[in-house]
């Protein structure tokens, strides 16, 4: 089967769900309004179909993009990079081919922030915040980049029928350190973090991690408004690079009984240890990717152009990678949304059920989130329960 037909299959598979979840949504506008308001209730359903017309197109697009690279793009880069094959030449082969890509996915970012996002009441960003963070992320992905493909492709060239192996740990530990600094790193060059100046809040924080056991070096929050109006909250970092951190669009939209319920929810992810399963699974499918990957069949080179070059493999990687990933979602997303119901639990019986709700009906509410999703979206693609499901579980408990 020829790499076309593959990536065809695919973007088939995902237009077809986007659809029928599309086809889901019409028909909940003729339904009672449930959790939010009819005004909330019709407004979260018009933005999700406008979110899912925009995957469509971005998923054909991106299927365009691959086309290109597999029929004439990957081609060019040979011509003009790869002479002796050198780890060099392979290593500026990659580092050309992520920077062409990062420009041709510039259109699809611009509409976003700039038309899609503010015309549904959430994007804040500038021209000049968004320039800015474009060039950070191009040198970052020079910097980081270079280093960890010459990594891997030393692997390729020295080590052997194994090297998959070796360049697999090293992609792992690499995920595991961006985990570790990307909170005291990168989160600082992108936005402005700084430690809660709330006593109360500060101390009702703090007991609330004292009884699951959790220690932090801070409780921060970041000037995520700057960007977008969403809610959010998260613990960043493993070991002692771990912080709380709160969007100020968060403190701003929740009273405090409400914000502890979502930090108890995310308190109950650290309880269940659920970190540690998921870095178990992301090292299991990386593990599957590299093995995976390294046993092509050489036809799929030969048809993209890359049949002698050492950083085929890694090029296919990113343009196949997310078809393995997506075979495995349903598995994945299961078990991320049973522990997702899990964590609320934990919310609810750290604070209360009641604030739980609101706070989940407020997170909703802010971020214009439907309540409902269709069984196949959520199948493939939801990672978290719909709203209307995890307060289904939370009054049943």
């Amino acid at each position: 089967m020829s790499l076309i037909v593959i990536l065809g299959l695919y973007t088939f598979a995902l237009l077809f769900i986007s659809f029928c979840e599309i086809s889901f949504l019409k028909k909940e506008k003729n339904t009672q309004a449930v959790i939010l308001s009819e005004k909330d209730y019709k407004e979260a359903i018009e933005i999700s179909i406008e979110n899912k017309k925009f995957s469509i197109f971005s998923n054909l697009y991106s299927f365009f993009i691959n086309i290109a690279w597999i029929s004439f793009g990957f081609a060019f880069l040979k011509q003009y990079f790869i002479k002796d094959n050198s780890i060099l030449e392979n290593t500026l082969f990659l580092l050309a081919f992520f920077v062409i890509g990062a420009f041709l996915s510039l259109p699809l970012s611009i509409y976003s922030s700039f038309f899609k996002d503010k015309k549904q009441g959430f994007s804040n960003i500038t021209v000049k915040t968004f320039v800015l963070d474009f060039i950070k992320q191009l040198v970052l992905l020079l910097i980081i980049g270079f280093a960890l493909l010459y990594a891997l492709l030393y692997c390729y060239e020295f080590l052997g029928e194994y090297w998959w192996f070796y360049a697999f740990l090293i992609a792992f530990f690499v995920a595991l350190l961006a985990n570790v600094i990307y909170p005291i790193i990168i989160v600082p060059m992108f936005n402005k973090m700084q430690k809660i100046e709330d006593e109360s809040l500060l101390a009702e924080i703090s007991a609330l991690m004292q009884k699951c056991g959790f220690s932090s070096n801070g409780i921060y929050s970041i000037d995520a408004s700057k960007r977008d109006k969403r809610l959010n909250a998260y613990f960043g970092g493993l070991f002692k690079s771990k912080r709380v951190v709160l969007f100020d669009t968060l403190l701003k939209a929740l009273n405090t009984k409400e914000l502890l319920a979502v930090l108890g929810h995310e308190l109950g992810h650290f309880v269940h240890k659920d970190i540690l399963k998921l870095l178990a699974l992301s090292a299991l499918i990386y593990f599957s990717i590299f093995f995976i990957f390294a046993h092509l069949p050489l036809a799929f080179y030969e048809q993209s152009s890359l049949l002698d070059v050492n950083a085929g493999v890694f090029a296919l990687i990113f343009i196949l990678g997310e078809l393995v990933v997506f075979i495995l979602s349903p598995f994945l997303n299961a078990l991320s949304r049973f522990n997702e119901f899990k964590a609320d639990m934990h919310g609810a019986k750290l604070t209360s059920k009641d604030d739980m709700k609101n706070a989940l009906i407020c997170l909703a509410k802010e971020n214009k989130a439907f309540v409902k999703n269709s069984k196949i979206y959520t199948f493939f693609h939801l990672s978290h329960p719909s709203i209307s499901d995890r307060i289904k579980a939370l009054d049943e408990s």
